[in-house]
């Protein structure tokens, strides 16, 4: 998959989805934080003029309070209601506010307000927005004063507050209504919320900016490891994330794919030398099987065409044949023996005193075979198996040990117990030792197939002492003869009961394939 095939719509895009979810989230809190920010300037506004609004009106009554206190000094007579109420709204209104009076019948008494050039500056008896009747009650009866108020006048929306108005001899005149445009605080407030606006929204497009950028470093690595598995996908074995080591989850999931794909690239190498070595065994073992059934088929053929008359040639036609049928059993066995081996066949572990086994296995041998045996060793294995073993190492020594002494050798250490078998012959050169144990591979002229080896015998002593849980070595070189060593685990002090020794190890093998 090329990377333009990888590449994401961007509206599904990781990058594009998690900077959208947190520029959503901040436009929310933006606009949470904005509607209390707007509430709080908003009220501070109001509150502001509210302030003013108070302090005109007791400046306007404290004038007034003075000037009735001055009358009553010098026992003049006091103003009748209304002219007081009439000189209050008219200092009201020279403060350039609204103002109302009226009784505590609600009945309007005076009003005023500030007049625009060329007109007066007081507009007496002007139309002023009343406040809502129950405030206006409270103030005239109660002596309450209102907090401010948004009420819609004549121009528009006003500013409303209500004062309880007293003569200076403590005579209850009414209510005080002072009003003025509440525009100006309208477009002062629009502006501030403007302001937020715009702000807010610079605050977003930065943080969208930002936020891309942030996730396409912080997602950069993914792009790798989706590169990466791409190309593992088209068979690069050999590919790797190249991520550094990161101490976050990108990091970890680095590490993790790094892994699975040195286990993937194991799994198919090993798969790949399995099937190469199947196809190998297949075509070496069908050679092999091939070779004497074309001789058999040849002398066949020759007492065919009319050999048979001739008893010399017959006899030694059958020679031949049994020979090559000789060997295609041994050959077909020792397949079967692998087949076996390779198939996990259930063993019959236990713990044999390998001295006893060996020398009754080597007092069986009709050749001349040197042995130092060291008594009372005791290994855990399979009698089966290591009859086998022992039969296909001194076959292998007296076949390439050309009639000379081979030489049975007992090893331990504290762990395990081995043996070596060796032989005189002509040894393995550099080259083909790391090969002995292959199947069907042979070193040369001394080793070929004409001297009755099945090529398998070796590949068999390892299938089999791996399978026991030991190890086979082998050491040799040219003109200094072969060493094979095989070492088997000791048994735990459990696994052992005095009487599996001597006879009771005796294996009795019924015709065990050689190699």
């Amino acid at each position: 998959m090329s990377p333009t095939e990888l590449r994401v719509r961007w509206h599904r895009s990781l990058r594009w989805r998690l900077t959208l979810s947190f520029v959503v989230l901040m436009a929310v809190l933006l606009a949470i934080a904005g509607t209390i920010e707007y509430s709080l300037l908003r009220g501070a506004v109001i509150s502001s003029r509210a302030q003013t609004l108070t302090a005109n009106f007791d400046d306007a009554r404290s004038v007034l309070l003075r000037l009735e206190r001055s009358r009553a000094a010098h026992h003049r007579a006091l103003l009748p209601p209304g002219t007081l109420a009439k000189d209050l709204v008219t200092q009201l209104a020279l403060g350039r506010v609204s103002a109302l009076v009226v009784g505590p019948n609600l009945n309007v008494i005076a009003s005023a307000a500030p007049g625009t050039p060329p007109r007066p500056q007081v507009v007496s008896g002007s139309r002023v927005p009343l406040a809502s009747p129950s405030v206006l009650l409270a103030a005239a009866n109660f002596d309450t004063r209102s907090g401010p108020q948004l009420v819609t006048g004549p121009s528009g929306l006003d500013l409303v507050m209500v004062f309880p108005l007293a003569t200076a001899t403590g005579q209850d005149l009414g209510a005080v209504e002072l009003a003025e445009s509440a525009a100006p605080l309208e477009q002062e407030l629009t502006t501030a919320s403007l302001v937020l606006e715009l702000g807010s929204l610079m605050v977003l497009l930065l943080a969208l900016g930002s936020g891309l950028w942030i996730a396409s470093r912080s997602l950069h690595p993914l792009q790798r490891l989706t590169a990466a598995a791409s190309a593992l996908g088209a068979g690069d074995l050999s590919r790797r994330s190249g991520i550094l080591t990161r101490a976050d989850e990108v990091g970890v999931l680095a590490g993790v794919f790094d892994q699975m794909a040195g286990s993937v690239e194991r799994t198919v190498r090993a798969r790949e030398e399995a099937e190469r070595q199947m196809r190998q065994f297949i075509a070496d073992a069908s050679h092999e099987l091939r070779t004497p059934l074309t001789s058999i088929k040849g002398y066949l053929e020759v007492l065919q065409r009319g050999a048979i008359s001739d008893p010399e040639a017959v006899e030694k036609a059958l020679a031949t044949m049994s020979h090559e049928a000789e060997r295609m059993r041994r050959l077909v066995a020792d397949l079967l023996t692998l087949a076996r081996a390779d198939a996990g066949r259930a063993l019959n572990i236990r713990s044999l005193e390998l001295s006893s086994f060996l020398g009754e296995f080597l007092d069986e041998r009709t050749v001349e075979v040197a042995r130092e045996l060291i008594p009372g060793q005791i290994v855990l294995a399979d009698p089966d198996s290591l009859f086998t073993i022992c039969q296909n190492l001194q076959n292998n020594a007296e076949r390439h040990g050309q009639g000379r002494e081979v030489r049975w050798t007992m090893l331990e250490t504290p762990d395990r117990v081995g043996f070596s078998c060796s032989d005189t012959g002509p040894g393995i050169s550099a080259e083909d030792l790391p090969h002995v144990f292959e199947r069907f591979y042979r070193s040369g002229e001394s080793r070929s197939r004409q001297d009755g080896g099945s090529g398998v015998g070796l590949a068999i002593v390892q299938s089999l002492v791996e399978r026991l849980a030991g190890q086979v070595e082998v050491a040799s070189g040219p003109g200094e003869g072969c060493r094979f060593t095989v070492w088997l685990p000791r048994p735990r002090v459990s696994d052992w009961e005095a009487g599996d020794t001597g006879a009771n190890s005796r294996f009795n093998p019924v015709s065990p394939p050689a190699s």
